[in-house]
């Protein structure tokens, strides 16, 4: 009896064993079905092409991507040599010059990938990725291949017209002759181009990731309160038109720059462009057509003046002298002797509105400008007492021979000397400098004297501007004539207290 019931219990138990593997058994199979699904849906939906090869070139599967390429159906493909299908060739095919991928595959036993391209009558020819995967189920053979075929024709399509696009941009951006400057949403500089490096001195590596502080420093005005607003506000407030600040090179010198301000937001993120323009030749010229335009207006009328004073003079200061020469009485002739000095004092400036107004016609020749200031010295020193006035000389040895008229030059730069001498009324030093530019010569007439106001300094070369007791107010508004006439420059800088300089720019040879 008890042996019945320990049999009926192992029985139960081995019975419930069986069921509980069988319920495993059949949970692994539906979970292989749904695997399989998943991988048969992911192989036939799959937009790359898909074969599975054996090793002898035989194309055992092919999904619905490949058949659709090659407009066939799974009878016309299974079965076949791969190379039949896809290049109707009786032979393995050569890719790029090298074994088909398979043959590299079947030696190296590895995946392989290449790009190849390819025509299928009917399409443009398209550019491919193409991977070989070598399959085992355990063995040391390689039972089949895995031929995955991408079509990146488009992508390589759009990274070509993006690396042209960038090209382009990049041409653009480094020919532009403006400083293109970007920063990001902390105001550090992320962009410097060609053109920036130029006006601002700076190379790249010393700016990018620096704040834009360095080239536009803040400063007093509304102008750049209205960029740091812009800046601030993340671009809500429009520019709407050109800005005017002063940037600062490397070397620490202001310029004048005309600045253009945008932004772009995108992902979240903010830049800001400014595109800065160097205006200083630009206000430099704004200046010379300013004076010439003041010199052509006031040497009309001073032409006028010279015509119709020089004769009177000339009858007045005779009839003087002859009176004069009737007169017996002191205080009489000292009357008449004031007179006379008037009458030549007028002469003179008479003299002087006739050489501003005269249109110049130079009578050029090849000099030596170290050996014409030689001569200014010399003349010069010889007008006051000795030792009252000294000059120092830095003339350089390679300055380089100009075509000039000579006699001209040293009009100007005795008119620049005497100036200096006027400053330093209890005497003093000029110094004199030459050297070569890229553009000529330049030559610095320095006194140190008790300098020219801000306000007197933009208007030395105006006709009748002086700050001399004696003196007509013509001498540098001729000398500025003279050296237009030359197509050269003069320009003056003074610290007052300390002096003022003249510099000088002539053309070469």
């Amino acid at each position: 009896m008890t042996n019945s019931t320990e049999e009926t219990e192992r029985t139960a138990r081995d019975r419930d064993r069986l069921k509980a593997l069988l319920r495993e058994k059949e949970e692994e199979l539906k979970s292989l079905r749904s695997r399989g699904l998943f991988l048969e849906a992911l192989y036939e939906n799959s937009g790359e092409e898909i074969l599975v090869i054996d090793p002898d070139f035989t194309i055992r599967e092919a999904n619905q991507t490949f058949l659709s390429t090659y407009r066939l159906r799974r009878e016309d493909a299974v079965g076949r040599k791969c190379y039949e299908v896809k290049e109707h060739s009786a032979n393995p095919c050569i890719v790029n010059d090298r074994f088909c991928p398979l043959v590299v595959a079947r030696k190296m036993g590895k995946r392989v990938e290449i790009t190849r391209s390819r025509k299928v009558p009917g399409s443009e020819k398209r550019e491919l990725i193409q991977i070989m995967v070598p399959i085992t189920t355990g063995e040391e053979d390689i039972e089949y291949f895995l031929e995955i075929s991408r079509d990146v024709t488009d992508y390589k399509r759009l990274s070509k017209q993006l690396r042209a696009s960038e090209k382009r941009f990049r041409a653009i951006l480094d020919t532009a002759t403006d400083a293109i400057i970007v920063i990001d949403d902390q105001h550090k500089i992320i962009l410097f181009n060609n053109g920036a490096e130029k006006i601002f001195e700076y190379t790249r590596e010393e700016v990018l990731g620096k704040e834009l502080d360095l080239l536009i420093p803040p400063q007093e005005g509304k102008q750049y309160q209205y960029v740091r607003s812009f800046l601030e506000k993340n671009g809500s407030q429009p520019i709407g038109h050109t800005l005017f600040l002063k940037g600062v090179r490397k070397g620490g010198d202001r310029f004048p720059a005309e600045v253009s301000l945008s932004f772009l937001e995108m992902a979240g993120a903010t830049t800001y462009t400014f595109i800065i323009r160097d205006v200083t030749i630009q206000r430099r010229l704004e200046k010379k057509l300013l004076q010439a335009e003041r010199l052509a207006a006031v040497g009309d009328s001073a032409a006028h003046v010279v015509h119709e004073l020089k004769n009177p003079l000339m009858v007045i200061g005779g009839f003087s002298s002859h009176i004069k020469n009737a007169l017996s009485d002191e205080k009489d002739l000292q009357k008449m002797d004031m007179i006379l000095d008037e009458v030549r004092r007028l002469e003179r400036l008479v003299a002087d509105l006739g050489e501003f107004t005269r249109e110049y016609r130079l009578e050029k020749r090849k000099t030596n400008i170290n050996d014409l200031l030689r001569d200014v010295i010399k003349i010069m020193a010889g007008l006051h007492p000795e030792g009252k006035y000294s000059f120092k000389e830095y003339l350089s040895p390679h300055v380089r021979e100009i075509n000039c008229d000579p006699d001209r030059l040293k009009q100007v730069f005795m008119n620049i000397i005497s100036n200096g001498f006027e400053a330093m009324a209890e005497g003093g030093i000029i110094t004199l400098s030459t050297e070569n530019i890229p553009s000529g010569i330049e030559i610095r007439i320095s006194d140190r004297g008790k300098g020219i106001p801000t306000e007197g300094l933009k208007r030395i070369f105006e006709p009748f501007y002086t700050t001399r007791k004696k003196g007509s107010g013509l001498g540098l508004p001729i000398s500025y004539k003279i050296v237009e006439a030359h197509q050269g420059e003069i320009n003056a800088v003074s610290v007052p207290g300390k002096g003022t300089t003249f510099i000088i720019q002539l053309p070469g040879p």
